[in-house]
């Protein structure tokens, strides 16, 4: 069997190797709330009072003018060195120390853009967003020579994608059908900071893995008739067939409630993981990188 059969293997996985990711992260932007002028106190209407001759204009000290609030300080215009600063003070600070050691001529053109969305007063929400979806442009322009990558940095990745749809079938149920791209309405709230973790931590170890695989850049070998063998009777322990992964129609093999698809996507990984060294990497090659750079 041609080894392009195994990438549908995944082809409802393809928003999992990036694009849900950010997806999941949005959450409806909140709108600017209008500054409403509190209204004056009522007072109770006083008695009229006998008429009273007004004094002498010239006899009355001028009004005292109210003094004028100084203005708004305006905020300072962020620059090169303070993007920088503020990235390396957030979670993505690991990410940052790659994308400057490797890859510098993308590195520098987020950090222009930042600087420039930052000025134009993008809300901290919004720009953390922006970032995450900017690491992921150019994360995917090379994702092909992650399957270069060793072993041990590939399962290390496919271990965080275990825990990662484990977390979004339980605790982050309402999260699972938009980081498969099943649902595209705006969320309210933020994912658990769990799968906020593993998603960042995805992110990283496929960028480790385009650093690692960049060096091996020798095409990925078809699955053999014995290895295909070996993943349909894994699939089949799991009560999988390898049809029903291939269309995506396992995904509700768990039932309809929030988070199901996910579970069943871990049970996916973990047939795989089951599978000896040779076969699962190829497997996972296709899973995570392999024609995702488009």
């Amino acid at each position: 069997m041609d080894f392009r059969i195994l990438i549908a293997v995944a082809v409802a996985l393809v928003a999992v190797a990036f694009g849900g990711f950010y997806f999941a992260l949005s959450s409806r932007q909140h709108e600017p709330l209008a500054a409403s002028q509190p209204r004056p106190a009522r007072t109770a209407e006083a008695p009229a009072a006998a008429p009273t001759r007004a004094p002498d204009a010239a006899a009355q000290p001028p009004a005292a003018q109210p003094a004028s609030p100084p203005p708004p300080a305006s905020p300072a215009k962020a620059t090169p060195e303070s993007i920088e600063a503020e990235i390396a003070k957030s979670d993505h600070a690991e990410l940052q120390a790659l994308l400057r050691r490797y890859f510098a001529d993308d590195y520098k053109a987020l950090i222009a853009v930042a600087v420039e969305r930052r000025n134009e007063g993008v809300a901290d929400q919004a720009f953390g967003q922006e970032l995450f979806a900017r690491f992921q442009d150019i994360m995917r322009s090379k994702l092909r020579f992650a399957a270069g990558a060793g072993t041990a940095m590939i399962d290390r990745l496919a271990a965080n994608e275990v825990a990662l749809f484990r977390a979004l079938g339980t605790e982050g149920a309402n999260f699972c059908l938009k980081v498969l791209g099943k649902d595209e309405t705006p969320a309210d709230s933020q994912p658990p900071e769990s799968v906020r973790r593993m998603m960042r931590l995805g992110t990283l170890y496929r960028f480790q893995a385009i650093v690692e695989g960049m060096s091996n850049t020798k095409p990925v070998d078809a699955l053999t008739q014995a290895e295909l063998g070996a993943f349909e009777a894994s699939l089949n322990r799991d009560g999988l067939r390898f049809d029903e992964v291939r269309s995506g129609a396992f995904l509700s093999k768990g039932g309809d409630e929030p988070g199901k698809p996910c579970l069943m996507i871990e049970k996916l990984y973990l047939s795989i993981a089951r599978l000896d060294e040779t076969t699962r990497r190829k497997i996972y090659a296709g899973m995570f990188f392999l024609g995702r750079d488009r």
